[in-house]
């Protein structure tokens, strides 16, 4: 039984047994001084108010976004050194598969005082899906242009036409193949290089959609893993 009290003041819990924190009076002005300050003299604030303004677990999106910025910077940077060396290619594809629990790490070693979640990291895996997304797409339509119409290098562009040319003549046989009306559409429709260039724009945003359910399931999963450290 530690049902014991001081001067009014609850020294232990009546439920658990375990003491109580107690405030002492100067840390409990100072942090009434610094409250009124903040709130331009409105009053001075419980420690209580202090808390529910400034709650230790809240999270820098600056900080988030910046790391994953950085992993956007770090994906940009491989698919130059991609250009100039095949090989590279792959170690960017590991990079695209590992950088949501990267980032994660990152910004959990750099931000200490938010509370890692689930939730939050799966939205620090999509907000490092777009970055990475962005910088490569953005990097590699620039190289495409470049190649095609200032460098005019034939080799690869022919390469790709070759490959989109061939994919777009084996969707035009199947849909040629078939006797419905919608198919004969659809044949028809192959022709017109605005449809193309639609189904290409809808492929790339598929992919899209892809990786960010998987950079959003990858932060989700090491989220729960950090959460889970942390709790024990």
């Amino acid at each position: 039984m530690l049902h014991r009290e001081e001067e009014g003041d609850l020294v232990y819990c009546w439920s658990c047994g375990a003491p109580q924190v107690r405030l002492s009076e100067e840390l409990r002005d100072q942090i009434e001084e610094q409250m009124a300050a903040q709130q331009g003299g409105a009053g001075p604030a419980t420690p209580s108010e202090a808390h529910l303004v400034t709650p230790s677990h809240s999270v820098a999106w600056r900080g988030a976004i910046q790391t994953a910025a950085l992993a956007g910077a770090i994906s940009a940077g491989l698919s130059l050194l991609s250009f100039a060396m095949a090989p590279v290619s792959l170690l960017s594809f590991c990079w695209f598969l590992s950088a949501p629990i990267v980032v994660l790490g990152i910004y959990s070693s750099r931000f200490r005082q938010t509370r890692i979640t689930p939730g939050f990291g799966a939205k620090l895996g999509i907000l490092t899906a777009l970055a990475i997304f962005l910088a490569t797409a953005s990097l590699n339509t620039i190289g495409l242009v470049l190649e095609r119409f200032v460098l005019h290098s034939a080799g690869e562009i022919a390469d790709i036409d070759s490959q989109l040319n061939k994919m777009f003549e084996q969707l035009h046989t199947n849909f040629a193949a078939q006797s419905q009306q919608s198919a004969r559409m659809l044949t028809d429709m192959l022709a017109v290089p605005e449809f193309r260039a639609g189904i290409l724009l809808a492929s790339i945003f598929l992919c899209l959609l892809l990786y960010l359910a998987y950079s959003a399931t990858a932060g989700a999963f090491a989220g729960y893993l950090r959460s889970r450290s942390a709790r024990s």
